[in-house]
């Protein structure tokens, strides 16, 4: 079977495919296509559709599972799956409490019906995030990254309906769609979804709410003599987190650059409101380029860390033995 025998939507979803490559297993990729979707429904053909398009497009941009852009971002999706997990653990006891509070106390003259839609909203971008954890934990990491991704996207879509766009709004809305995007485009079939991988992703999102949760309980800290919402130390210690997560990679027998790197990827996201505030917003610009920076200690201090333990792990070479 040739291209030309598949249906026209088929042959508008192979030509994303890379000259080359189409050339080289067109009649193999048309022949698979057509087995595979005869008489299926519609759902099941757009999701054999999406499947095309995904793979041919990771090819086309050189981030297929033979590529080093591929395994930079299979590493990287779960890291910043369990860092926004972690985020949403955080964020969910308040909200909770806010939710349950407005289905008690109606405002007055709009009824439970509004008062139950408004609790519902306000939880509607932290749920999402709580089932792609348990999907990733049971191995499903296909449905996770879609659970994921949905709630990154959703996320920036209710920030964007708020209509309060403020600077470090819009570096939040740009971080969470790259964590979308980052999901949607790592490879599934290198992401780790063995029992360690799994509980890996459990371990990020645990190790970044729980402490936080207890923190906030305490109040506010002071760091070098300046009081500190419990809120403004979330990325410095998302950052130390990950911090733990990249000295593993770099500090085993076999260090994995790229993985490595993935760690590096996925955490920086979770800090483009810091960013984008550091180089925009003149009123903030000092202050959120400190704490950019500070955030960022964690993530060197591992690293060189690593490399110490690299450079102790070497065999010392062996000094000849004084003549007698």
């Amino acid at each position: 079977m040739t291209a030309h025998d598949v249906p026209r939507t088929g042959r508008l979803l192979m030509s994303l495919y890379p000259a080359r490559y189409r050339a080289a297993h067109g009649e193999d990729i048309a022949t698979v296509f057509t087995e595979t979707t005869e008489g299926m429904g519609g759902r099941a053909m757009l999701r054999e559709r999406l499947d095309l398009a995904t793979h041919a497009l990771r090819l086309r941009l050189r981030i297929g599972p033979t590529d080093p852009a591929g395994r930079v971002l299979a590493s990287a999706a779960p890291v910043a799956l369990a860092l926004g997990v972690g985020r949403c653990m955080f964020f969910l006891l308040p909200y909770l409490h806010e939710a349950a509070n407005r289905v008690r106390h109606p405002y007055l003259g709009l009824g439970f019906v509004y008062a139950l839609v408004s609790a519902v909203m306000l939880l509607a971008d932290q749920l999402p995030w709580l089932l792609a954890l348990v999907l990733a934990v049971a191995g499903r990491w296909r449905l996770a990254r879609a659970a994921g991704a949905f709630a990154a996207f959703l996320a920036v879509a209710l920030q964007w309906w708020e209509g309060t766009h403020a600077v470090w709004q819009i570096g939040q809305m740009a971080g969470l769609a790259v964590v979308g995007l980052l999901l949607l485009l790592a490879p599934s079939d290198l992401v780790n979804v063995t029992s360690r991988g799994r509980w890996e992703i459990a371990g990020i999102a645990l190790g970044v709410a729980l402490p936080m949760i207890v923190a906030n309980r305490l109040g506010a800290v002071v760091v070098g003599g300046v009081t500190v919402a419990t809120i403004g130390l979330l990325p410095i210690w998302l950052c130390t987190v990950s911090a733990v997560v990249l000295m593993r990679r770099l500090s085993g027998r076999r260090p994995d650059t790229l993985r490595a790197v993935g760690v590096v990827l996925a955490t920086l996201p979770w800090l483009a409101h810091l960013a984008v505030a550091a180089v925009t917003d003149p009123d903030k610009q000092g202050l959120a380029a400190w704490f950019t920076g500070f955030c960022l200690v964690p993530l060197a201090v591992a690293a060189a860390a690593a490399g110490a333990v690299q450079l102790l792990r070497r065999p010392r070479a062996t000094e000849p033995p004084n003549p007698a």
